[in-house]
């Protein structure tokens, strides 16, 4: 009896002591879970985390859209070579029914990576109780992430919905408008028209909160929010907005970077944001692809049609291409400065919507105006004549014609 009451005794204090060990181990490992590892793990909570958060350029200045680029015409690919591209961009370059086929779809993963960023800092700066007297940096930083949510959500709209017509804008399917951080919520495709409303009035409201001048090109600041602005009300066909959006952001900063003064060849002859081009309102690229890079060992061309529509005096044609010493011509490094192609905002682009929305407006004197003023800084001097035709159509095809070398030349 002796003998089985102390193996009993032993095996109950044995459990006890597996027992104890057990729950120890659990309270550790709370703990040990419940320890930042790293300091990106803590939750912002200061106005200088979320500016943080919108200064990663990695993010937010970077991972542009690219796929609308390698649909247009101007951009060609040698049957030779269109084998070689990876499945993505082969089928975009076709406009094949499926374009990923189970692949990622990059420009919704970025952009909306963007969105979900920007929510973050919108978010927190709700909940922010203590501003130690600083609302001018609160309402900048809250102007900053409008702004990046909205740039997302207009490439997204570009690429994802039909173009808006207003007839039918209130039924074409839209893009998620995701305004929320909690992923239990169910953000629908919603509508065109929502989508719409909600960039005009973040934007409205980015323009009144944001710095009239950024601190780096990489922040947006009110110039080019009114230029963001002006692009969404020229999509949407609204010229008078368009215009009035644009006015406002060359009014607060129209600088023109002269062709004239760069060599046409070096092959990279576009000076970056720092160096002095004060051309560029906000600074972004787009990612990179093998069909799009401006590099030699990039596959896609420049369509040898497209190519002859620049004169021999128009100083963009050995600006932005070069030969590629097969019959054909490949970009340079252009706004971007690097292989990747520009994507953010410059006062060219702003002078066209201005110059465009005059012209369907029969302001035939401004578009006019706006027009010569950036051929002036394209053409070589010796060559420039001003375009003088006011018919409404030749006038409104010259505009289209400067728009399209302005796209397919930066993006």
């Amino acid at each position: 009896m002796t003998i089985l009451y102390t193996s009993k005794y032993k095996r109950i204090l044995f459990s006890i002591c597996v027992l104890s060990l057990i729950i120890n181990a659990c309270k550790k490992q709370d703990d040990w879970l419940n320890v930042k590892s790293i300091k990106s793990d803590v939750t912002p909570k200061t106005m200088a985390d979320f500016q943080a958060i919108l200064d990663n350029a990695t993010q937010f200045n970077t991972y542009g859209s690219i796929i609308g680029l390698m649909g247009t015409d101007n951009l060609y690919v040698p049957d030779v070579n269109l084998d070689a591209e990876p499945q993505l961009e082969r089928n975009t370059y076709l406009w094949a029914k499926d374009i990923y086929q189970g692949a990622t779809a990059y420009d919704w993963y970025y952009l909306y990576q963007s969105v979900e960023y920007a929510n973050v800092v919108l978010d927190g700066l709700s909940k922010l109780k203590n501003l130690d007297g600083n609302q001018v940096q609160a309402d900048n930083i809250k102007g900053q992430a409008l702004f990046f949510r909205s740039f997302a959500f207009y490439q997204l709209s570009q690429l994802y919905c039909k173009p808006y017509n207003k007839a039918t804008a209130t039924v074409d399917a839209g893009i998620p408008v995701r305004l929320t951080l909690d992923v239990n919520v169910k953000v629908s495709r919603g509508n065109v028209q929502q989508c719409y409303d909600q960039m005009i009035g973040d934007l409205k409201l980015a323009i009144s909160l944001l710095a009239t001048s950024p601190l780096y090109k990489t922040r947006p600041a009110k110039p080019v929010a009114n230029g963001l602005l002006a692009k969404v009300y020229l999509s949407m066909g609204d010229y008078l907005n368009a215009f009035n959006y644009a006015d406002a952001a060359l009014k607060l900063n129209g600088d023109l970077l002269d062709f004239n003064t760069l060599s046409q060849t070096s092959t990279a002859p576009f000076p970056t944001f720092a160096q002095g081009n004060g051309e560029i309102g906000f600074y972004a690229y787009c990612y990179g692809t093998s069909m799009t890079v401006n590099a030699s060992y990039a596959l896609g061309k420049i369509d040898p049609n497209f190519y002859n529509t620049y004169d021999d005096s128009d100083l963009r044609r050995g600006l932005f291409f070069t030969t590629d010493g097969k019959g054909f011509y490949r970009p340079k490094a252009g706004f971007a400065a690097r292989a990747n192609n520009f994507c953010g905002i410059a006062n060219d682009e702003i002078y066209l919507i201005r110059s465009e929305s005059a012209a369907r407006t029969a302001n035939t004197v401004s578009a006019l105006a706006d027009l010569n003023l950036l051929l002036q800084k394209r053409i070589t001097t010796a060559a420039f004549k001003p375009f003088t035709d006011t018919d409404p159509e030749a006038l409104l095809s010259k505009i289209l014609s400067e728009r399209q070398k302005r796209i397919t030349s930066y993006r």
